[in-house]
C-alpha cells in the first residue's frame, strides 16, 4: 500500500474556529499531522474565544484569529484577511471545523491540497474528503478528528488533549488562591454552573446542595468560576448556598485554565471548562443532558460523568418538548455519589507543574 502521507508539505493551515471543546479535541489529531510531517510550520487559524488554548502548544507554530465580530466584521476586512491567507502559499488545508465557511476558505487559501469533510457546501472544491457518517453515541470528537486527517496521515496518534500552562500562570494562579486565604493544604473544589446552552446547565440550587455538602462532609473551600456573561448563575448559587464560598470571572480562558489547575476537584456542566479540566488531567465530575456523551465526554482517566438516561435519547435539545428533564431533573443525589466518590480519592497537594505531554 501506497504512502497516505502527501509530498513536498512545508506549510499547513487548520481551521478549527468554533468552541473550547472543539479544539481541544482537535488538538491529538493536530500532533499526528505534526507526527507525519515533522518539517512542516503548522498554523491554526482559531477566533479570539478558543486561540489562547493554544499557547504552548509545541504541534503549533502559528496562531492565526479570525474576529467575525470584531476585527473582521466588515467586507473589505474578510477580503484583506482572505488575500493574506493566499499569500501564506500553504501546501494542504485541513478544514477540521465541519460547515461551509472552512471549506471555502479552503478553497480560497489556493493550497494544492485541501482536506475536509463531505457534509456541507463548497464540499466540491475539497481535494480530500471524508465521507463517512456517525450514529450518535457511538464515535468520540477525538476519533472523528483522527479519522479525517488520517486520510493524509498515517498512525495511530495519542488520544490525549494538548493544553500547557505557562510558569507565570500557574505562579499568578497560586499568589490568587494566596490572597483569598486558600492555604496548600486546604481541599479546593472549583464549580463552574455554566454552558453555552440553557439545556446542558443544571440547576444552580442543586449545585449549592452538592457545594454545601462538600463543605459540611469534606471541610472543602469552594470557588465558583464563571465567564463574562454568567453573573446571574454565580449569584443564583452564592445565595442558594448556606456554606461560604469565593466567586472569580477570569479575565482570560489561560486564567481560568490556570484555576481550574489548581483545583483538587472540578464539578461542572458540559462545557469549554469541562474539556479544560479534562485536558490538564484535573479530577472532575461532569453533568451532562441532552449532548451527545461519548462524542464529547471529557477526555481524562481522571472525569466522571453523570447525566440522565432518557428514552427519547437522542434527541433534537432546542426542540426539547418535556422542558430538559434530562438536565433539569437530574437528581442531585446521583450527582453527589459521584462527587463524593472523586472527593475521596482526589489528591490532597496543589498542583504546580505543567501539563506536559
Amino acid at each position: 500500500m501506497s504512502s497516505r502521507r502527501l509530498p513536498n508539505i512545508r506549510k499547513i493551515l487548520i481551521i478549527r474556529n468554533d468552541g473550547i471543546g472543539d479544539l481541544l479535541n482537535s488538538t491529538p489529531a493536530i500532533a499526528l499531522l505534526r507526527q507525519n510531517y515533522p518539517d512542516a510550520e503548522i498554523t491554526v487559524l482559531a477566533q479570539p474565544l478558543n486561540a489562547p488554548i493554544l499557547i504552548g502548544n509545541p504541534d503549533v507554530d502559528r496562531i492565526r484569529v479570525f474576529d467575525r465580530e470584531g476585527e473582521h466584521r466588515r467586507l473589505w476586512a474578510r477580503f484583506r484577511f482572505y488575500r493574506s491567507l493566499r499569500r501564506e502559499k500553504y501546501d494542504l488545508v485541513v478544514a477540521m471545523r465541519t460547515a461551509s465557511w472552512p471549506n471555502f476558505v479552503a478553497f480560497l487559501s489556493g493550497a494544492p491540497y485541501r482536506l475536509g469533510r463531505y457534509h456541507k457546501r463548497f464540499k466540491c472544491t475539497l481535494t480530500h474528503t471524508w465521507r463517512g457518517m456517525y450514529e450518535k453515541g457511538h464515535v468520540h470528537e477525538v476519533d472523528r478528528n483522527f479519522d479525517l486527517v488520517r486520510l493524509v496521515c498515517e498512525g495511530k496518534g495519542h488520544r490525549r488533549l494538548v493544553l500547557n500552562l505557562l510558569d507565570d500562570e500557574l505562579a499568578k494562579a497560586k499568589g490568587q488562591l494566596a490572597a483569598w486565604g486558600i492555604a496548600p493544604q486546604d481541599f479546593l473544589v472549583g464549580i463552574h454552573p455554566g454552558g453555552s446552552s440553557f439545556d446542558k446547565r443544571w440547576p444552580e440550587r442543586n449545585y449549592a446542595r452538592v457545594a454545601d455538602t462538600l463543605v459540611n462532609e469534606h471541610g472543602a473551600k469552594v470557588l465558583i468560576l464563571r465567564g463574562p456573561e454568567e453573573a446571574e448563575l454565580e449569584r443564583n448559587l452564592q445565595k442558594a448556598m448556606r456554606a461560604d464560598s469565593i466567586a472569580f470571572a477570569p479575565k482570560s480562558i489561560r486564567e481560568l485554565a490556570a484555576l481550574i489547575n489548581v483545583c483538587n476537584l472540578f464539578v461542572c456542566n458540559d462545557s469549554g471548562p469541562m474539556h479544560i479540566a479534562a485536558a490538564l488531567d484535573v479530577p472532575t465530575v461532569a453533568i451532562f443532558g441532552p449532548t451527545d456523551h461519548v462524542a464529547w465526554k471529557p477526555l481524562s482517566d481522571e472525569a466522571t460523568l453523570v447525566r440522565r438516561d432518557m428514552p427519547c435519547w437522542p434527541c433534537s435539545a432546542h426542540k426539547c418538548k418535556i422542558g430538559w428533564e434530562c438536565t433539569k431533573k437530574l437528581p442531585v443525589d446521583a450527582v453527589w455519589g459521584q462527587v463524593e466518590k472523586r472527593a475521596k480519592t482526589a489528591p490532597q497537594h496543589r498542583k504546580e507543574k505543567r501539563r506536559v505531554r
